[in-house]
């Protein structure tokens, strides 16, 4: 009869319980990272009695959170990259809506105006009008591709600002993680704890891939997916944004000991290694190197498809790699020459940007700025950084793309106009380019262009200022300069003071050339003008002598002041085999008329492609279009598959009300079952008591 009443009180006990349970299940349905739990019953000990082994009862052995964490892992990494692709397709959108492509105001709409405004320059030269529409046009397509380039440049400011943001975020995720764990340790039955612990897992993977792995005591080490420790017991290891910089990495026999330098900035990161070994500082046995901005898995080649080298060189010996000027120095020094050598094998990593570092285990920095989208190089892949990162490195190459097509819309343009004529010869000249070195050879000088200039010849004509007849074109002549004493320009060999000396000496007095602030002037002598005319090394276009379009890039990119003020000074036409410029001819305009189908060459840290003006234009905005539309279909393929793992995981441990209550009322019956059996208990006992 004890032994009834001890189950009845157990059943009663364990009934009350397990409701409690349940009804905590319920007043939780709504709560995000809540997982249901269950009770689990235990038979207790049964006893022996002459008749044979009789059972005590049953009670509450644990409860039992439900996590499956095979399902949780998989949603996990695919909420890391649905996290990652919406970040990139919102960044994207707000980029693709800055190129729209409309009938009247489209980037290629307004490149078409301007062909069609040279046409009508071509069809008739001497009509004002003509020349006035022509300016207008210009300007409106130089306006909208300064537009265009300062929408790219604060996007990629506001994309740095939203990732300084998102790392402090992500710092403090992991920082919260790091301290649950040490609560875990100490309270490892704690459910609580652990709720808490896996909603800050998933918050976590909305900002970085991330593995998981479950430990016996309800801790969990945490890593990137490429395996960089995040959290590990109570200690965690924080992200940290790194300003540009270099870092390298010498062969273990290396005797250099300088550093490399460089100035710019690129989406890209740029992989620097020694291929010859030698001298840092230019000129006869000095080192070759090669470059990769994919972290080694291709390299920069010529048009020809070999292999790009570059000489190591000091800060006057520089190279340019995608708008990015590198050099060595001494350490500590870059305006120092290095003395010594560097050897096959040494790399260098050059990062011109804001990247993504792990404070690693020993207390260093790791750079796991993502590269690609596979996390290639050890690097992030998933969550809202690499979304951020890689949208930002994105609207960067956008960027570099326009400069690009800009840079070559100057270069053609002006390597017409410069050799033509307008209406009117001119007294004098000013060079709209500036060099930084004005005594090396020309393709060391710093000229924008200079990288375009060849080997050639360029010519002059002069005419009496008073009756505009011609006095003949003559062709500048080297001879004089010496070394190297040849007859012809060379920019491996003659400086920019070599030009204006030259110059000086081909025409005896009657045009004076100088070199001020590294700028190329000429002016004629007193009742003599000039033009310009046929130049085969494109001097005159690198040098901003009589040029249409003023500018470098995107940015900058603008219509010769000189010839917005002197409309008549447009050339329109060319200095003919008489030495004569007749205010009808449309020679020139038509060459920049046909520009519109040539095939040219378009350069980017990547490499060079060959296309039209007007279909590269058109590839940059395809471009934008194809990654947004790429960026939005894997945010809709990896959030399908979230969803559906998620859908499964609620299905194994988030709470059902249904089934809740279901299961309330069955305990419901078994409390009452549980009340019964102890009536029936003080029943047979009162039975006993009464007897007499």
């Amino acid at each position: 009869m004890d032994n009834l009443l001890s189950i009845a009180r157990n059943a009663l006990m364990n009934s009350q319980y397990a409701i409690t349970v349940h009804g905590n299940n319920i007043s939780n349905e709504s709560v995000d990272g809540y997982r249901v739990r269950t009770v689990n019953y235990s038979e207790l000990p049964s006893v022996s009695t002459s008749k044979g082994q009789v059972g005590t009862g049953a009670t509450i052995g644990s409860v039992t959170r439900h996590l499956n964490q095979y399902l949780e892992a998989q949603y996990l990494k695919e909420n890391s990259q649905a996290s990652g692709w919406q970040t990139r397709y919102d960044a994207l959108s707000q980029v693709e809506s800055r190129f729209v492509e409309d009938d009247t105001y489209g980037t290629s709409a307004l490149l078409d105006d301007f062909w069609n405004s040279w046409a009508d320059l071509s069809d008739d030269p001497t009509l004002t009008a003509n020349r006035t529409a022509l300016l207008t046009t210009s300007e409106t397509l130089t306006t909208r591709l300064n537009d265009l380039s300062a929408d790219l440049a604060t996007q990629q400011q506001e994309l740095d600002q939203q990732i300084a943001q998102e790392v402090g975020e992500t710092n403090d995720i992991i920082d919260q993680l790091a301290t649950v764990n040490k609560q875990i340790a100490a309270s490892p039955d704690s459910d609580d704890l652990l709720d808490s612990r896996d909603s800050l897992l998933r918050q976590l993977s909305e900002k970085v891939d991330v593995q998981v792995m479950y430990r016996s005591d309800g801790e969990v080490y945490v890593t990137t997916g490429a395996g960089q420790s995040l959290v590990d017991g109570a200690t965690a290891y924080r992200f940290e944004i790194q300003a540009p910089h270099a870092a390298e990495a010498l062969t273990q026999d290396s005797d250099f000991a300088g550093q490399i330098n460089f100035e710019g900035s690129s989406p890209y990161e740029y992989t620097v290694e020694v291929v010859d070994g030698g001298t840092a500082s230019g000129g006869s046995g000095a080192a070759a190197f090669r470059v990769s901005v994919d972290g080694g898995s291709t390299w920069l080649t010529n048009d020809d498809g070999t292999e790009k080298l570059f000489t190591a060189g000091a800060e006057d010996d520089s190279v340019d790699i995608g708008g990015v000027t590198v050099w060595f120095s001494q350490s500590g020094d870059p305006d120092s020459a290095e003395t010594s050598s560097l050897s096959a094998g040494d790399r260098f990593t050059i990062l011109p940007k804001n990247t993504l570092a792990w404070e690693t285990t020993a207390g260093g920095l790791v750079n796991v700025t993502p590269l690609d989208d596979e996390g290639s190089g050890n690097r992030i892949s998933g969550g809202t950084l690499a979304g951020l990162f890689r949208a930002r490195d994105q609207v960067g190459e956008y960027s570099e793309d326009l400069d690009s097509f800009a840079k070559t819309l100057i270069w053609e343009v002006n390597r017409q106009n410069s050799q033509g004529a307008g209406l009117d010869p001119q007294t004098s000249a000013t060079g709209i380019y500036q060099a930084a070195h004005t005594d090396v050879p020309l393709s060391q000088s710093g000229l924008a262009f200079a990288d375009r200039v060849t080997s050639g010849a360029f010519s002059l004509a002069l005419y009496d200022s008073t009756t505009g007849e011609p006095l003949g074109t003559t062709t500048v002549d080297f001879s004089s300069i010496n070394p190297p004493g040849i007859s012809t320009f060379d920019p491996a060999q003659h400086s920019l003071d070599d030009v204006a000396a030259a110059i000086n000496d081909s025409f005896g007095g009657q045009l004076t050339a100088d070199v001020t602030n590294g700028k190329l002037s000429i002016e004629a002598a007193d009742g003599v003008s000039f033009n310009f005319a046929d130049d085969s090394s494109g001097l005159f276009a690198a040098a901003g002598l009589n040029c249409y379009f003023s500018g470098t890039d995107a940015g900058d990119i603008a219509v010769n002041q000189n010839l917005q003020d002197h409309p008549e000074l447009i050339a329109a036409g060319h200095v003919n085999g008489e030495g004569e410029a007749n205010q009808g001819d449309n020679t020139t305009a038509q060459a920049i008329v046909n520009l519109a189908d040539k095939d040219v060459t378009f350069y980017t840290a990547r490499g060079s492609t060959t296309s039209t003006l007007g279909e590269n234009l058109a590839g940059v905005v395809s471009q934008v279009g194809s990654d947004v539309s790429q960026a939005e279909t894997q945010y809709s393929y990896a959030s399908t598959l979230a969803d559906s793992l998620d859908t499964q995981q609620e299905s194994a441990s988030g709470v059902n009300s249904d089934e809740e209550m279901t299961e309330m009322l069955r305990l419901q019956q078994d409390y009452q079952a549980a009340s019964r059996m102890i009536q029936v208990s003080l029943d047979m006992m009162d039975t006993i008591l009464g007897l007499k």
